[in-house]
């Protein structure tokens, strides 16, 4: 009886350091979480001011297509007129976005580059607007809706 219950000790006792050892080779699983970079998608709406005080509404729609490339689309106001526009890049590096659209406003070409930063459900960031032969320059701030 003895000698039975030392084996079974034994056995027990190698068939746990088995499933210890396989455990502890096991491959992590993926992870669940998305990468930084997939938070930043999204609606966004807002305002966007200008040095000068001039201020208007904003709106941002930034998304990943089927080959993982961000699309953006924006529109703004200009003196109470919604502008459309048009992206000529989107940049994303985690939390950071880089936007750069062209409008027209009264028939003259523009364009414009956002820089900014999403914390939690705020993007925000500078401007630069090239306007024919000037510059304007501000600050923006959308929210996710």
């Amino acid at each position: 009886m003895k000698r039975f219950f030392t084996s079974a000790i034994l056995i027990l006792g190698f068939a746990a350091g088995s499933i210890l050892s396989a455990a502890e080779t096991k491959p992590a699983a993926p992870s669940a979480t998305p990468a930084a970079e997939s938070t930043v998608a999204g609606d966004y709406t807002g305002t966007w001011t200008g040095k000068d005080q001039s201020t208007g509404a904003l709106t941002i729609k930034l998304k990943q297509d089927a080959s993982a490339t961000w699309v953006a689309e924006a529109m703004f106001t200009l003196q109470g007129n919604e502008v459309p526009t048009k992206t000529v890049a989107v940049s994303v590096e985690g939390a950071k976005v880089e936007l750069t659209f062209s409008w027209q406003a009264e028939g003259t070409a523009a364009q414009t580059k956002l820089i900014g930063a999403l914390a939690g459900n705020v993007l925000e960031g500078t401007y630069d607007s090239t306007i024919s032969e000037s510059t304007a320059t501000g600050k923006w701030q959308v929210t996710r809706t």
